[in-house]
Formats: C-alpha cells, structure tokens, sequence
C-alpha cells in the first residue's frame, strides 16, 4: 500500500517519447481516465490521460498548476526542511510535506527549448510511513495551435541526482520507487473564459511490487484517483483565484 499512495503523489506531479518503443498490453478506462501498461525486459511502464474543460481563463488555469508552494499537508509542517514551518498552504496534499520552487538555476549546461518562456527546478518531500524526496525540472511553454488557439504547455519530469546538479545545489538524494516520472499538461484557450485541459503522464519502474502483472489493477486505480484529485483541485484554485481577481477589481 506505501508504494501504491506514492504512486499517486507522482502521478499528480516517463519519458514522453518512450511509447514508441513500449507494447501496452494492458489498457482499461476508469472514471475519465485511460490507462495502459506494458512490460519490456524488466521495466513496467505506465501510462495515463484525460482531457477536460475548465471554465475558467487559461492564465488563471495555468496558475493553479505551477502554484506549487501552495499545496502541502500543514500537518507535517515540524518535518519541513526546505521551507518555513510557518507557512500555512492554502491547499490539502495527503501526504505532501512541502515543495521549494527554486527559479535562480545554474547556467551553462542547458538551454531553452523552442516556444519555452520559462524552466524551474522544484525540491519535493513526500511522507507516508517515512519520509522521500525527488527533484522536478518544470518547463513552460507557449505558442498558438493551428486554429490559433492560444496554449500553454507545462511539462514536469523527475530529475537524477546527477540531472538534479546540474541546476542546483542538491540538498537530499533521489528516492522513489520510479526509474523515471513525466507530465505534460496541454491547455487551449477555447475562449476568454473556458481552457481545455490535456493531462498524460508516464512512468517507469523496476520496482518489484509495482512491476508484477497482479499489481497492475491496483496501480490504474491508483493513478485514475490522483489524476481526478489532481483536476479537481485545479478547479478548485482557479475558482478562488477568480473570485480574487473580480474582487480586486471591485
């Protein structure tokens, strides 16, 4: 059960080009959510997406996403290392202790890719019946679709400890039960006031529990709940952010 609930702290944080050379062999669709999964020598992958419309501007759903400071478990607050003990997040993570946006990065050994307006590195720690920790690398992009449609593309990926160097002081080592972890969310401005959101996820694991052919079922409705937690919660930040914004403009 502890690495199922990891599974769904991941999940709502692999590679995205790795479907090309995985067979899924095991799909099933679950409250909105398709699922597949497929094992290549010894390394189960996952995968996982679902589209929604949001009624709410693309700059306040993009917000909500990248608001990660926000979103922890104020209960854990003595365990936090990286951020204030006084801070109290505005919105519930089960078993997030805390994330630190760090945007000041190492320059030299990398560069910004087409369409990119913004990258940042976010330390996460996590804690169910002990504690672990991973680092994110989070890019940005923007662009207009062929129906010139704005959108806005937010991509997060797990980084090594050696990735992780390369953008910042490493203050904890890796640890998961996942080789590799990425998200892409794809937002389009169908108008001024509605945003469809696009969600897929992926990930990679040798871990022995989360690789067997029996723990399959359990690991798609793992994932199937975070990933309608996750949405659910967007919503919920955008409808606070909108009501602050009409009220600041009052």
């Amino acid at each position: 059960m502890l690495f199922f609930k990891t599974l769904m702290i991941l999940a709502t944080m692999i590679s995205l080009d790795t479907s090309a050379r995985v067979r899924y062999d095991r799909k099933e669709r679950l409250k909105d959510v398709s699922l597949a999964s497929g094992k290549q020598d010894d390394v189960r992958s996952y995968h996982a997406t679902t589209t929604k419309v949001l009624n709410y501007p693309l700059a306040v759903v993009k917000e909500s996403i990248v608001n990660f400071s926000d979103k922890c478990n104020n209960a854990y607050r003595k365990k936090r290392e990286l951020t204030s003990t006084e801070y109290d997040c505005r919105y519930h993570n089960e078993n997030l202790i805390e994330t630190l946006v760090v945007k000041a990065l190492r320059q030299g050994t990398w560069q910004k890719e087409e369409n990119e307006v913004e990258r940042f590195v976010v330390a996460r720690k996590v804690y169910n019946r002990g504690e672990s920790g991973f680092y994110e690398l989070v890019k940005i992009k923007e662009n207009t679709n062929v129906l010139k449609q704005k959108t806005i593309v937010i991509e997060e990926e797990m980084l090594s400890n050696d990735e992780a160097r390369n953008y910042v002081s490493v203050k904890f080592k890796k640890e998961s039960p996942f080789e590799t972890s990425k998200i892409r969310y794809t937002l389009t401005e169908i108008s001024p006031g509605k945003t469809e959101l696009r969600y897929i996820y992926k990930g990679t694991t040798t871990h022995w529990v989360l690789n067997k052919e029996l723990s399959v079922p359990q690991v798609f409705s793992s994932i199937s709940k975070s990933i309608n937690n996750l949405v659910s919660s967007i919503g919920t930040e955008a409808e606070v952010q909108t009501r602050s914004i009409a009220s600041e403009q009052n």
